[in-house]
């Protein structure tokens, strides 16, 4: 090829390439279910579904490696054995959060379907396996549940709050959506307070809970539909309002989401099947927020993205995926 026309090439490739970045994840491994981004020191860290539970990181948001599980293959804490029976260490939908100095980190335990499941917490002093102070000590059980009248216990949502104090939404279908505050430092449900139901519940489609303030409200989002089921995935993100962290919560048109109400945040679009499992981090000045998706274009694999969020007269807007 003469340089002329290599040279027109290279420029029209690298053209190309800036106006489509591409998935750092095609071709490479899925994501389900991912947490809160953490950022420590240069490196961004999120957690998500998987055996010992997948961690992932990153130094720029785009490109993500899997690093080393929290639990190492075949060990995991012996107290969920006696309470989550069937239970082969892939665990779900975990959230992080640091406080006191550490890294706590929410795990869901059930089996496909079940109402007996539990949320357990492990605590860490850093995120980087690298370091001599890695090491994640297990805080055992936070709630648990047993019947399909429970709030089922997975899917956990951390918020701090701009007073410091910590709040937990969790919840998947039977029992609906749960809220509590937490002890800030142990880590569980605080003493003297209960869980209140803030969400569904009657074994409506909710599930996969985060908690956001922006203002003077808090913002509860959660999943509608059906996840797992590939390219044949429903979920959809919707949000409700409240100037409490636990509820009511109400969408735009002032129905309680007990009832059945959620504002519409995200549906499927074009490749984008069944999106879900938001997660807020706050960087630079902007709102970034983390979701799984099933790729039309690669077999309905599950997959990372990033979105902006912004606020249009009160209520969140999920912009384009960044990267």
């Amino acid at each position: 090829m003469p340089r002329t026309n290599r040279t027109i090439c290279l420029l029209v490739g690298l053209f190309w390439c800036l106006l489509n970045p591409a998935n750092a994840q095609e071709g490479s491994f899925t994501t389900h279910d991912p947490s809160t981004i953490q950022k420590e020191g240069g490196t961004y860290w999120y957690f998500s579904t998987g055996n010992g539970i997948q961690t992932v990181r990153s130094t720029d948001l785009r490109n993500w490696t899997i690093s080393k599980p929290v639990f190492e293959k075949g060990t995991w804490p012996g107290w969920i054995d006696s309470t989550v029976r069937g239970f082969k260490g892939h665990f779900w939908a975990p959230d992080c959060l640091r406080m006191n100095g550490r890294y706590y980190l929410y795990y869901s335990c059930s089996t496909f379907g079940s109402a007996v499941s539990a949320i357990g917490v492990a605590t860490s002093p850093t995120l980087n396996p690298q370091s001599p102070d890695y090491r994640w000590t297990d805080q055992g059980m936070v709630v648990t549940s047993n019947v399909r009248t429970d709030i089922n216990a997975i899917d956990p949502g951390l918020l701090r709050d701009t007073d410091g104090r910590v709040y937990l939404v969790y919840g998947s279908f039977h029992g609906g959506i749960g809220a509590a505050e937490l002890d800030t430092l142990t880590g569980k449900i605080k003493t003297g307070t209960s869980v209140k139901t803030v969400a569904g519940g009657r074994q409506s489609d909710w599930e996969a809970p985060a908690l956001v303030k922006e203002g003077t409200y808090y913002y509860l989002f959660a999943n509608n539909g059906l996840c797992c089921k590939g390219l044949n995935s429903t979920y959809y993100i919707v949000v409700g309002r409240s100037t409490n962290p636990l509820g009511p919560f109400v969408d735009k048109s002032g129905r309680d989401l007990t009832a059945g109400g959620g504002t519409l945040v995200l549906r499927t679009e074009g490749q984008y099947i069944g999106p879900g499992h938001v997660g807020l981090l706050r960087e630079g000045g902007r709102n970034l927020v983390s979701i799984h998706y099933y790729d039309a274009e690669d077999k309905g694999r599950s997959k990372f993205s990033l979105r902006r969020l912004s606020f249009q007269e009160g209520w969140p807007v999920l912009e384009r995926e960044l990267y």
